[in-house]
C-alpha cells in the first residue's frame, strides 16, 4: 500500500529563490556542548511550509550545492538518498531534497512509516519530505527515519552529526587515519585512539567531559562511536562495532579482563540493555 498515496514529491524546476521559511534548529540544552541527541523536544514544533522537491542532477552539480541552492541541508540529502559520507550523485540522478535540517527517530518494531507519523503527530506527507518512501510497509527491525529538526523529540538524533549505514541504521562518519600517539600502548585508551580521532587527554574515565566541546556526544549507542564506561578506578572506553536491534551494542576494546581480553589484546563483548548503568556516555 502507498504511503499517502499521490503525495509523493514530484520532478520540479529548482526555484532561484526559496518559496517559505525555512527550520531553524532548536539550541543545543542540557549540559553536554555539541549534543548529537536532542535533550528536550521542542515547545511548539514548526514545519516548514514548502514541501520537499525531487530534482534531476544536473552536470557539476554536488550535494553540498544542491543543499545550498535549495535552502536545505547536505546531511538530510544524503540520508534520504541513501548517499554515504562524500558520495555525489551522477548527472541525471533524481535527487529528494528535504525541506531542511533533520533529525533522525528510531522505529518500533513492525513499524509502518503512517504509524509512525501518527506516533510523532506528523502528517504522513512530511515523512515523505525527508525520506524516499514508496509503500507504508515496516521498517526494518532498529533503523530510523527522518523527520524535521525543530519537531524531533527528546532522544532524537542531530541528523548531522550521522551517516546512513544499511536499512537505514545511523553511524559515526568514517574517521580519517586515527593515531595513537600519547597514550601508552595496551591500554583501552590507546586502542580506542587508534580507531577515533582523539585529540584530548586523561584517562579513560574523563573522556566523556573531555570531548565536551570538542566532538558531538550523547547517550545514543551508535556504530563508530567511542563508548566511555565509570567502571574501574580509572574507567573505561571502547568502539562501537554495532548495535543490535534489541539495543544492545557490541564493543571492541583493549585491556579489558574479561573471556579473551587483558592487557594488549582486542576481545569483542555485547553490552546488554542491562549494563547500560556502567555507560557514561558516547563520543561520536
Amino acid at each position: 500500500m502507498l504511503l499517502a498515496a499521490g503525495l509523493l514529491p514530484v520532478l520540479a524546476p529548482r526555484p532561484s529563490s526559496p518559496t517559505a521559511a525555512v527550520l531553524t534548529p532548536p539550541a543545543a540544552s542540557g549540559d553536554i556542548i555539541l549534543s548529537a541527541v536532542i535533550q528536550s523536544p521542542a515547545v511548539v514544533p514548526p514545519i516548514a511550509a514548502r514541501p520537499a522537491q525531487t530534482v534531476v542532477v544536473s552536470r557539476g552539480e554536488t550535494v553540498e550545492s544542491l543543499a545550498l541552492h535549495d535552502h536545505s541541508d547536505a546531511a538530510a540529502i544524503r540520508w534520504a538518498n541513501g548517499l554515504g559520507t562524500g558520495a555525489q550523485p551522477a548527472p541525471g540522478t533524481a535527487l529528494l531534497i528535504p525541506p531542511s535540517a533533520a533529525a533522525l527517530v528510531q522505529v518500533l518494531p513492525s513499524e509502518r512509516p503512517s504509524h509512525f507519523a501518527k506516533r510523532l503527530g506528523l502528517d504522513p506527507r512530511v515523512i515523505l519530505d525527508y525520506n524516499a518512501l514508496t509503500k507504508d510497509t515496516p521498517r526494518p527491525v532498529g533503523s530510523y527515519l527522518q523527520i524535521p529538526l525543530s519537531a524531533a523529540p527528546s532522544g532524537a538524533l542531530v541528523g548531522r552529526y550521522f551517516a546512513r549505514a544499511s536499512d537505514g541504521v545511523p553511524s559515526v562518519p568514517e574517521a580519517h587515519a586515527a593515531v595513537a600517539d600519547g597514550f601508552p600502548y595496551g591500554q583501552c585508551t590507546y586502542y580506542a585512539a587508534s580507531r577515533r580521532t582523539v585529540t584530548w587527554a586523561g584517562n579513560a574515565g574523563w573522556w566523556f567531559g573531555a570531548a565536551n566541546g570538542i566532538r558531538p556526544e550523547g547517550h545514543v549507542a551508535v556504530a563508530g562511536a567511542i563508548v566511555v564506561f565509570h567502571t574501574g578506578w580509572f574507567g573505561h572506553v571502547g568502539y562501537v562495532e554495532s548495535v543490535n536491534p534489541d539495543g544492545s551494542f557490541v564493543v571492541s576494546e583493549m585491556n579489558y579482563y574479561g573471556d579473551g581480553g587483558g592487557w594488549g589484546r582486542v576481545d569483542h563483548r555485547t553490552i546488554a540493555r542491562t549494563d547500560f548503568w556502567s555507560v557514561t556516555g558516547f563520543i561520536y
